[in-house]
């Protein structure tokens, strides 16, 4: 062993170890004073980081508690409300209950006053406490609680949230069935008592009852599920006007109708049934009465059948006489013998007829015909077509011309061919045998001439496939066959619809042949000087010809439910123009798209074809079909329904409107061929612009809708049975929110577990043993003393060298 005096070894090594004491006192007392086991990362950085992620979750669980609790505040307090409409519904339903009774003496607008307020107060506490629709809380309710795990493929954040659906739990007048919608009398009208048009004045005008028979006046009824219009499947509401004195009497008259109609044994009688419409009077702010009709969750559409029910729907001609109701084709010239006997085709297309040669009629028409014998005639053929019977349209005389007339809601056109003479006023279209003789086929795929042509000028028609009339214009004809031929087909090939249907002109034995590929056409010859093309000099008669003659009503003769979502135009909310799909290639696709109470979409593609849209009637059913086969609750809440347009539209005349008693829906037309009509497509098109294929329509509201009364026996029934359904509905959802509290009972209970268990886990990795600390404090001040001790000893060391020195 050496003895040194530069370097003290052992004084280091007692430097290192107090040093290392003092850092363990060090620690001991923060951990002592902090409560902390980690007071620095340097302390334990993995717990650290342990213990940070359980603070974390712990912040989050306990906001998550706080949402949870405002959560279930919210539903208690939407719980409390429920329960209060729960006795306001139990007082309307009282209410409702005293006045159907027929043994009720008392005034029953008294207790229809007090209804109406309960029915008020229903819809402000829905609101107060957001149970209205459209409320804060009518909605999908998410809230993020906190304490998921990603488990399946499914986020930590979506196991962390509690879902609340309220979307379908609304508490309003309306979502319990007692507000609906309603199609009411022209505006301004009255036919309450003393009025000039009353409903006694009315049911007595000689003129208005000439209009029906069995003094039963007619109605005619179209909705969801009962939209046909045409044929044996009409919806007909046949009111007895026996005892119908006023509005109490017509009113209840009307609802055993109705009643009636619902009973019947066909689907749309069921699904009339099931819209529980019923009629009521209402009194304006002018103290002006008006029939109305009123459902709680269809949209439908009420026509008069006749002059009484039109004149109740508020729609006269003058004086207390109604307008006609009765759809109509009219010729265009009067009724005139023809020079010689010929036979013409009639085809009535429309009112459930496609346009079948079968149910084409031959009509005889003698040159000692008159009208009344030519219209005998016509009725006669007609009964002997049982599908044309079953329409139940007829001919007339009409001031010297012939006129078929349908029943309200029925849309028919009127085709002739073989009528050289325009005997029938309808047109001088050309049949197969052409110009020379008549008896042939209404129309057809190719026709020859019965002549060679010549130098002379011929006015030249064509109707494709009954359609529109094209116009080609006078035309001028030559001796040489083929010049004549070039002629024609390059007037054909002008024409964008004749170009598509192939129509040409050929040589067929030194005669001119007219073929198409496959499209049945008809031609017509007006004008001239003579025979241009070999079919015949125009007729005397022959002139520029329609291609057909399209029904009509005297006046707009339909009311729609308002407080219904409908269909909207690019720029107003007029009807959609339809024309017909009738060419080779011809489609369309309608695109629906309609919303449910919880904000989710439902779509359907509708195919139009020229198989099931080539008239309107045809087009409006097929829709309709389609709609109800998809089977979907939101989408059969629309219908597709017929409508008179305005004069501002592309063609003014009837077309198609989509309504819904449900929420908003879109309407998206899609591109079709352009018709034989310049400026005008096939299939549904925008009504004032003509065009289709643009951009998607969003509905509109049409107005304000009905609410339950009770101020007459059958309204008052009626409310009775509505209410049993809305103290149903008023469960349901109460049920929903109290499902709710639940969840959230056991979200909170949940969390409060997760709370106390990470604060335990955080606990022991973050908290200091106090015990265990206080011991070790202890033993680093004993340790300390020593070791300063010790450093003493080993600095005096040098010093005992010294005695080497003496």
């Amino acid at each position: 062993m050496s003895f040194t005096i530069n370097t003290n070894i052992t004084s280091l090594q007692a430097q290192n170890y107090l040093r290392v004491t003092s850092d363990f006192q060090s620690k001991t007392i923060n951990r002592v004073t902090s409560g902390l086991r980690i007071v620095t990362s340097g302390d334990d950085a993995a717990g650290l980081a342990i213990a940070n992620s359980f603070r974390s979750d712990e912040s989050v669980l306990s906001q998550g508690v706080r949402n949870a609790n405002d959560g279930l505040s919210q539903l208690q307090i939407a719980d409390s409300g429920i329960s209060n409409i729960s006795q306001l519904l139990d007082r309307a339903r009282t209410l409702a209950t005293q006045s159907s009774s027929g043994a009720f003496t008392g005034d029953r607008s008294v207790l229809n006053s007090e209804f109406q307020s309960v029915l008020a107060e229903i819809d402000r506490q829905a609101q107060a406490i957001g149970l209205n629709q459209g409320g804060t809380f009518a909605t999908a309710l998410n809230v993020f609680i906190g304490g998921g795990k990603s488990s399946n493929g499914v986020s930590a954040t979506t196991n962390g949230t509690i879902a609340i659906d309220l979307s379908q739990s609304t508490v309003d007048a309306k979502s319990l069935g007692l507000n609906g919608v309603r199609a009411a009398g022209n505006s301004n009208t009255d036919i309450g008592p003393g009025s000039a048009t009353s409903v006694q004045d009315i049911v007595t005008n000689t003129t208005n009852l000439a209009s029906i028979s069995n003094n039963t006046t007619n109605f005619y009824f179209t909705g969801p599920g009962f939209t046909d219009t045409y044929g044996n499947n009409v919806v007909k509401v046949a009111v007895n006007l026996t005892g119908v004195t006023d509005t109490n009497t017509l009113v209840a008259a009307l609802n055993q109708a109705i009643q009636n109609a619902g009973n019947g044994a066909s689907q749309q009688a069921t699904a009339v049934k099931n819209a529980n419409i019923t009629a009521a009077i209402n009194t304006d702010a002018n103290g002006k009465q008006q029939l109305t009709f009123n459902a709680a969750s269809t949209a439908f559409q009420v026509q008069g059948g006749d002059r009484v029910s039109t004149a109740l729907l508020g729609s006269f001609s003058s004086g207390s006489t109604g307008n006609v109701a009765n759809v109509t084709a009219t010729a265009g010239a009067a009724f005139s013998a023809p020079a010689a006997a010929e036979t013409v085709k009639i085809r009535i297309l429309g009112a459930g007829l496609n346009g079948s040669a079968a149910n084409d009629l031959s009509l005889a028409i003698a040159t000692t015909d008159t009208i009344g014998s030519a219209v005998a005639n016509i009725n006669t053929a007609i009964a002997a077509d049982a599908p044309l019977a079953a329409t139940g349209i007829q001919a007339v005389n009409y001031s010297g011309k012939i006129q078929f007339v349908g029943h309200a809601g029925q849309s028919f056109e009127v085709l002739t061919a073989g009528d050289a003479g325009n005997a029938l006023g309808f047109g001088t279209y050309l049949d197969s045998t052409g110009t020379a003789a008549s008896g042939g086929n209404f129309d057809y795929s190719s026709i020859t001439a019965s002549a060679a042509s010549a130098a002379k000028t011929q006015g030249v028609q064509v109707s494709l496939n009954g359609g529109a009339t094209i116009d080609l214009g006078t035309l001028t004809g030559s001796a040489t066959e083929q010049t004549a031929i070039d002629t024609l087909n390059a007037a054909f090939q002008a024409n964008s619809a004749l170009r598509a249907a192939g129509l040409v002109a050929s040589n067929s034995g030194g005669k001119i042949k007219l073929s198409s590929s496959g499209v049945s056409f008809r031609i017509n010859l007006y004008g001239g000087n003579g025979d241009a093309f070999g079919f015949g000099a125009s007729p005397a008669a022959g002139l520029s010809s329609a291609g057909s003659t399209a029904s009509a009503y005297t006046a707009k003769n339909n009311v729609n439910s308002s407080g219904a979502q409908e269909s909207q135009n690019a720029a107003n909310t007029d009807v959609y123009q339809f024309t017909g799909l009738r060419n080779t290639g011809d489609a369309q696709t309608i695109t629906l798209t309609a919303v449910d109470n919880n904000g989710s979409q439902h779509t359907l593609n509708i195919g139009l074809t020229t198989s099931n849209a080539n008239n309107l009637d045809q087009a409006v059913s097929t829709i309709n079909s389609a709609i109800l086969s998809s089977n979907d609750a939101t989408l059969k809440q629309l219908a597709a329904f017929k409508e008179d347009g305005t004069s501002g539209n592309v063609n003014g005349v009837e077309g198609i409107r989509f309504l819904s008693a449900g929420s908003t829906f879109k309407v998206s037309l899609g591109s079709s061929p352009a018709s034989s009509t310049t400026g005008q497509f096939v299939g549904l098109a925008d009504g004032e612009t003509g065009l289709n294929g643009g951009a998607v329509l969003t509905s509109v509201s049409n107005g304000e809708g009905s609410t339950a009364d009770i101020s007459n026996t059958t309204s008052a029934q009626a409310a009775v049975a509505a209410l049993s359904n809305s103290i149903a509905a008023l469960g349901r959802a109460q049920a929903v929110v109290g499902r709710g509290q639940n969840q959230f009972n056991y979200a909170i209970n949940l969390t409060q577990s997760q709370l106390t268990n990470l604060a335990s886990a955080e606990a022991q990795i973050r908290d200091a043993d106090l015990a265990a600390e206080s011991a070790n404090l202890t033993k680093s001040q004993i340790m300390l003393q020593a070791g300063i001790a010790a450093l003493a000893q080993a600095n005096s060391a040098p010093q005992q060298v010294l005695a080497l020195l003496k």
